[in-house]
């Protein structure tokens, strides 16, 4: 355990401390292997950003909860991408040698900020730009989700199949769009932002949190038929739904009964209260068109009445 210590600190030493997302990562694949024992090295590594915490960075290492597919291997890897080698030789960075490193990275990092949100300003300009082309009609997607007279933004061009556009904003920011086609093919607008972006069905209520739009259109429809107020968020990925839960940390999430077990697995670290439908495979627009409306929103009745 001496030596994988020392294997752990040389790796860590390679790789710096500047991007967040990263840093809990990292703080993941530590504990992973050490445990609680792990917390030193991977604080005196977090130290080195200039935004480092001491009180933050205890919180979220308390916080930090075995997630599969992130384990030591994960620092290796991005140890090995910043030059670290894995040849037995237990070759630790000097301050020095960190502290420029560090600086290279913070660069590296501004530049590629400063790109990404080029991308995003073009990907924002052409989301309006579209909207601005689309009717408010009915879609082949709808008649596919069992909702045959709802309606929607579709972009229609000459020679080619309507497309379904569905806004997507970071507060009342419009960032860009889920364009699905008829056969209900997905996807996003290139180098639009997608991370905290949603589109909001609000009803003054309960805030809810789904993954996807057709799901969405289900519990809005259930929830009215049972009477209850609510506003839906739909997140449009598993990994968005959860950074939503950041902002509505008391919203109820309806989660994919995903056969990887991803639906779940994303409920339950969110920390808020979650219901999935039974059945493997089944998001809750299936359960809806298998068992009806009535049955569905009994459903969603007894879920609130035990929450």
């Amino acid at each position: 355990m001496i030596d994988q210590s020392r294997q752990i600190e040389s790796a860590i030493s390679y790789i710096p401390a500047i991007d967040r997302e990263l840093w809990v990562e990292i703080g993941m694949a530590v504990k992973s292997e050490m445990g609680d024992s792990g917390f030193d090295l991977w604080d005196r590594w977090s130290s080195q950003a200039d935004s480092y915490n001491e009180k933050a960075s205890k919180a979220v290492w308390k916080s930090i909860k075995p997630v599969g597919g992130i384990g030591i291997g994960t620092l290796f890897h991005y140890a090995k991408i910043e030059g670290w080698s894995d040849n037995g030789i237990r070759h630790t960075l000097t301050p020095e040698q960190i502290e420029a490193r560090r600086q290279s990275a913070i660069e590296r990092q501004q530049k590629q900020n400063a790109e990404t949100a080029a991308e995003r300003r073009r990907a924002a300009n052409k989301a309006k730009w579209i909207l601005g082309q689309c009717q408010l009609e009915k879609h082949a997607y709808f008649d596919a989700k069992g909702f045959p007279n709802e309606i929607g933004n579709v972009w229609t061009r000459d020679g080619e199949n309507p497309i379904l556009c569905i806004p997507m904003r970071v507060g009342k920011s419009l960032v860009g769009l889920q364009m699905i086609d008829i056969d209900g093919n997905k996807k996003f607008l290139l180098g639009q932002q997608t991370a905290q972006a949603e589109f909001l069905i609000d009803g003054k209520g309960q805030d809810w949190l789904v993954e996807g739009y057709a799901t969405a259109l289900s519990l809005k429809a259930a929830l009215s038929a049972i009477k209850a107020r609510f506003r839906i968020h739909v997140a449009f990925s598993a990994g968005n739904m959860k950074k939503l839960a950041v902002a509505y940390p008391t919203a109820l999430v309806l989660a994919d009964n995903d056969a990887s077990g991803t639906g779940q697995r994303v409920a339950e670290e969110t920390g808020c209260k979650w219901f999935m439908p039974p059945t493997v495979g089944q998001d809750f627009n299936d359960l809806h068109r298998d068992v009806g409306l009535f049955r569905a929103s009994q459903v969603l009745r007894r879920f609130l009445m035990q929450n």
